[in-house]
């Protein structure tokens, strides 16, 4: 390529460059109006027409040797174009974007820190041309492994250069091989190729720009591509924060939690009446045993006393009873029931209080029982018999004991008519007696069934209303488990609603943040595609 088209082709880059860095600008602006509006100086800096020499701008942090490294590579120079210098990098870019080249020393010791890893951010997005080096390898016998752990660094915290390649270099070897240059030119050539300072200032001069080149231009559009990618990463932590939404994410979980406990507990609950209704049945059984028990035993000994009239009074005794019994057992049913409604904090319904009159069956029994037993035997053969039966002993008994008398004249007369007596008295007693064995026998069982009546109807009781107390508890426990269910759906709308309320406005937002990403990423690649040039794009793609 002629001189002339070289200038031509350099211009023609110089122009692009700044359309380029326009174009850039432009979109900055769209979507970052403070970093534009700081970078908007930059535009108008140029670098000079012509110039003799060219600074190459030493940095390091700390003191990695560059003062040595400095005068090394200063001596190493002898044409004069190029000049190291020592300098800070300021804030900002402005001061960057004036660089042609820059070089980052490394220090042997250790790998890179918080502090070159500042510097390297700035030089990543000032400066077009850096070299890397890493010195003292003479005096660390781990500067390989060093080397290598900046170069993983680099290529993590600065994916711009990503690849780049760090010369070793041993500024005290470059004094050594000029010791011995007069009197071993082989072994100073030897030290002064392991001191490295030659094939570091070689890769620097392939590194200056060519002549009439706009170097500046290219630092000002690197300048906007860091820009352009802190506000890209900018986005895309926000997109994450809006991804991970934390009002969301509870929502979510809100969600999930009231539909994995919608329908929970119905199961259980029903169970548990179940298993307390069984309970009470067994329990109120008992009490029916008990009482029908305890009155029968009461009964039989009551009657073995009675005498005479108060047989037929004893019906009535036996009535008292079993209305007491059924009164109290009715009582018992209801208490058991109101504290199976209390205990579940339910209303208590007025056919589980027994407050509702009996039914037509249990009124026609009560009527039926209310009657008076016919207890008293009627006369009949047996008690013929019996009267025979008790005048012969009572004839045999006065013989016995007024035949002494009959030898006795005066007595003699009256004791035939007084055996005659006796017979009568011990027949009618006879009689009675057989009359009050037959009513006991005959009010012990007319007893026995009012009881086994009694008890019937009361565990017919029992078991009327507690299927009663049961319907209404499975009923008033669906109904209460339904209402849950119901308010259950309705908070899971609600939480839908907002969930679809607040996922749109994440989604819009997101669709916002990922058109600005990408609208900046097609000019951070327009841009990356030019300053790196087809050389570098196809050896990278290779």
């Amino acid at each position: 390529m002629s001189t002339n088209e070289a200038v031509r082709a350099a211009i023609q880059d110089n122009v692009a460059a700044r359309m380029l860095a326009d174009d850039l600008h432009r979109t900055l602006a769209t979507h970052e109006p403070e970093s534009a509006a700081e970078l908007s100086g930059l535009r108008s800096i140029r670098a000079p027409r012509t110039r003799e020499v060219i600074d190459v701008v030493v940095i390091g942090a700390g003191e990695p040797g560059r003062g040595g490294l400095i005068e090394a590579l200063n001596a190493t120079d002898v044409t004069g174009s190029v000049r190291y210098v020592e300098r800070e990098l300021e804030p900002g870019y402005e001061d960057g974007v004036t660089i042609p080249v820059a070089l980052m020393v490394f220090d042997a010791a250790g790998p890179i820190g918080s502090t070159e890893l500042a510097e390297l951010r700035s030089l990543a997005h000032s400066v077009d041309q850096v070299v890397f080096a890493i010195t003292k390898t003479d005096m660390h016998t781990n500067w390989r492994q060093v080397r290598d752990r900046d170069a993983q660094l680099l290529s993590i915290h600065t994916p711009r250069f990503t690849g780049a390649e760090i010369h070793p270099v041993a500024t005290p070897l470059v004094h050594a091989a000029n010791d011995r240059r007069d009197t071993d030119p082989e072994a100073a050539r030897s030290l002064a190729d392991s001191a490295g300072i030659d094939a570091l200032h070689a890769a620097v001069l392939d590194s200056l720009p060519a002549p009439r080149t706009d170097y500046v231009a290219r630092n000002v559009l690197w300048s906007m591509v860091g820009a352009l990618q802190d506000a890209q990463a900018a986005r895309q932590r926000i997109g994450r924060d809006i991804q991970n939404n934390p009002e969301i994410n509870r929502l979510h979980r809100v969600r999930a939690e009231l539909l994995r406990t919608r329908g929970a507990g119905r199961t259980e609950d029903l169970t548990t009446v179940r298993a307390d209704i069984q309970r009470a049945r067994v329990d109120l059984g008992h009490e029916v045993t008990g009482w029908s028990s305890s009155t029968a035993a009461l009964a039989r000994n009551e009657i073995d006393a009675l005498d005479g009239r108060a047989l037929a009074d004893y019906p009535a005794r036996i009535r008292q009873l079993v209305r007491a019994g059924r009164d109290q057992n009715e009582a018992r049913i209801t208490e058991h029931a109101t504290e199976l409604f209390t205990t579940r904090s339910l209303p208590v319904p007025a056919p589980v209080t027994g407050s509702t009159p009996r039914p037509d069956a249990e009124a026609a029994s009560d009527q039926a029982t209310a009657g008076a037993p016919d207890i008293m035997p009627r006369r009949g053969p047996e008690d013929y018999v019996i009267a025979v039966l008790g005048a012969s002993a009572g004839l045999g008994l006065g013989r016995l004991f007024l035949g002494p008398l009959a030898l006795m004249p005066v007595i003699d007369m009256i004791a035939i008519p007084l055996t005659l007596l006796l017979g009568v008295v011990v027949a009618l007693w006879m009689l009675r007696v057989r009359r009050q064995v037959v009513a006991r026998g005959r009010l012990r069982e007319w007893t026995a069934t009012q009881i086994s009546q009694a008890r019937a109807l009361m565990e017919r009781e029992v078991a009327n209303r507690l299927v009663t107390a049961e319907q209404h508890l499975v009923t008033a426990t669906n109904e209460t488990h339904d209402r849950r269910i119901a308010g259950t759906d309705e908070n899971i709308a609600d939480h839908e609603a907002s969930l679809r309320m607040l996922t749109a406005r994440r989604d819009d937002r997101l669709a916002e943040l990922t058109g600005e990403i990408n609208d900046m990423n097609r000019a951070i690649d327009r841009a990356v595609a030019f300053l790196r040039g087809p050389d570098e794009q196809a050896e990278q793609a290779g």
